[in-house]
């Protein structure tokens, strides 16, 4: 069962966890610990955990003493807020933006159908949206959806790019930002969009594995797309994936090296990090695995004997965070040596972890 603190304890919590990032008083100060993403099921919420690993459960309620809302697929901070991207049931969806200093709402930036994925570059903020059909079902089509430039001083849309279906995942690399097109409801893309960061046009169109959804960039600058393949559901509960993988795209070329993914059974998005000095890269299918980023081959060991429905690498300490997609949700550590190290109950199905030092 949820637990809703109320808005004294939450300002309590807040006034401990107030830390400057530096002491430099023109520094903008932060609260510091580690945001875990609820999806929820009817309303979303954010567990947070501090450095003495107490948890405040639906500790954006407790703060502004609202809901946050339907479905949260993603947060990310920037210097001076955290920014909750929030996908309704109802198709309009919105992005929740609180000041970094203490939690609280600053903006609601609003107009979208199914906002997924955020990131930042330049002053400006980039939100993937759309859920890649057009229609009703069972007459829907594959549909090309977007990206929206955030003009991050007022808060509001300032352009619409037109990417692949399904976009979700995004990644900065230099001058130019990698959007992994998943296919969305239609199950039906296998690319990345190669965005110019000073046009913010779309200037190359890379072919991975079908369905990417998750990427992470290691230590070469090279990037790593995760790809959950094309589902079939005809003999359900038992699930199928085609031309699953894992797509090396080289950071210098863009050339694009696969890996076949089989026994998949992780229904997460989620589901590829990378470790604290970027020469490691977790990903799941029928477990968890762990493979050097020079390795020519998949690696057959598994790391964690499990699936969950979300992964991170705390960049601090490089302990594997993994989210149990359950009500309520679970979240165990891990080390880099694979030895389980804490188990907290956050709220229902938690999907990623935010870290603020």
């Amino acid at each position: 069962m949820k637990k809703v603190l109320n808005l004294a304890l939450g300002l309590l919590v807040a006034s401990v966890l107030f830390v400057s990032c530096s002491s430099d008083d023109n520094e903008i100060p932060q609260l510091k610990g580690n945001f875990v993403l609820n999806e929820g099921s009817t309303n979303g919420s954010i567990s947070l955990i501090d450095k003495d690993d107490n948890v405040t459960l639906n500790y954006f309620a407790s703060v502004n003493s609202i809901a946050l809302g339907q479905y949260p697929q993603s947060l990310a901070m920037n210097d001076e807020y955290a920014f909750i991207v929030v996908t309704t049931g109802s198709g309009a969806g919105y992005v929740e933006v609180v000041t970094a200093v203490d939690f609280k709402h600053y903006a609601t930036i609003e107009g979208f159908s199914y906002p997924r994925e955020i990131a930042f570059a330049d002053g400006k903020a980039y939100v993937s949206n759309g859920n890649g059909v057009t229609g009703t079902y069972p007459n829907q089509v594959k549909q090309n959806n977007e990206v929206f430039v955030i003009d991050l001083n007022t808060m509001t849309k300032t352009k619409e790019i037109t990417v692949g279906a399904g976009p979700e995942k995004m990644i900065v690399s230099g001058n130019k930002l990698y959007v992994a097109n998943s296919g969305g409801w239609s199950n039906d893309d296998n690319t990345v969009s190669v965005i110019d960061l000073d046009t913010d046009e779309v200037v190359k169109t890379i072919t991975v594995k079908s369905c990417p959804k998750d990427m992470v960039k290691d230590t070469n600058g090279d990037l790593w797309v995760y790809c959950s393949g094309v589902p079939d559901y005809s003999n359900y509960p038992n699930v199928s994936y085609t031309n699953a993988g894992i797509s090396k795209i080289d950071g210098d070329t863009q050339d694009v090296n696969s890996f076949v993914l089989t026994n998949l059974s992780t229904s997460g998005i989620k589901n590829i990090a990378i470790s604290k000095d970027k020469k490691t890269v977790y990903f799941m299918s029928d477990a968890v695995y762990a493979m050097n980023i020079t390795d020519t081959a998949l690696p057959t060991t598994k790391f964690v004997d499990a699936t969950f429905y979300g992964m991170d690498v705390n960049p601090k300490n490089g302990n594997l965070w993994l989210c149990e997609g359950t009500n309520p949700g679970k979240v165990l550590v891990y080390s880099s040596n694979g030895e389980k190290l804490k188990e907290f109950t956050v709220g229902a199905i938690p999907n990623s972890t935010m870290f603020s030092y």
